[in-house]
């Protein structure tokens, strides 16, 4: 009797869906597609689903979010451990994993960026000299900094790194001057950026500038070896223009 009622049932819904009107017709499949998604514990649509949806979830979607941003925040600390261990290879890992959380964030290029400079280094050990590993992460790094510079212009990790690329790494002496200008802008006094400086200006065939910019240091630094070594340079670029 019960399956007869069932069976009358249908037939009833399938004749109303036919017979009714345009306003009544969308009511009824709307109410039978509400009923079954609820069955199958399919996620609401409608807005007042929706918004008894927020009401109910609203407390554990906060937690999720809270603990996910402590996860990021781990990761990144985490990078930065590593980064000061020499651990490079875990830094640039845990670096590209903080920046799913912080895609934004200055920091994490710069440590992604330091990390895969170091291992363009290692990648001499690989198969055949490893040359195209390692132009891979000299593209990797040089990406990195400049992510990291475009985000913080004033990163002064960032700026300095990618003049160290460009000089000692990629022998693009000319491309490193305007990121250590960058730098000494903000900070003309630092002595580690201006022997980069010095560097550059030497490559790129600015020898009297080279000359001056060692001058600089000599008024600068207090380190007595790096004065040495400044003068020293000074004197060969002296040598090479006016002879001896």
């Amino acid at each position: 009797m019960k399956r007869f009622s069932l069976a009358i049932l249908a037939v009833f819904c399938v004749v109303a869906l036919s017979s009714c009107g345009g306003d009544d017709k969308n009511f009824l499949e709307r109410m039978f597609d509400i009923e079954a998604r609820s069955s199958k514990n399919a996620p609401p649509s409608t807005v007042e689903e929706l918004k008894d949806g927020i009401a109910r979830y609203g407390g554990e979607v906060d937690k999720t979010a809270q603990a996910m941003e402590k996860v990021g925040v781990y990761w990144r600390l985490l990078a930065v451990r590593y980064l000061d261990k020499g651990l490079y290879g875990d830094a640039h890992d845990a670096a590209l994993k903080g920046l799913r959380h912080y895609p934004d964030s200055s920091g994490l290029f710069y440590v992604a960026g330091l990390s895969a400079a170091f291992l363009s280094k290692a990648a001499a050990a690989e198969k055949g000299g490893g040359a195209e590993e390692r132009a891979a992460w000299l593209r990797t790094a040089e990406a990195s900094y400049r992510r990291s510079i475009e985000i913080d212009p004033r990163n002064s990790r960032s700026l300095y790194g990618l003049a160290v690329l460009y000089t000692f790494e990629l022998d693009n002496h000319e491309a490193a001057i305007g990121p250590i200008e960058a730098l000494l802008a903000t900070d003309p006094r630092n002595v580690d950026a201006l022997f980069i400086y010095a560097r550059a200006l030497y490559g790129s065939g600015r020898l009297q500038d080279s000359a001056d910019a060692y001058d600089r240091i000599l008024a600068t630094t207090k380190v007595d070896e790096k004065k040495q070594q400044a003068a020293d340079n000074k004197k060969r670029i002296l040598d090479e223009l006016y002879g001896k």
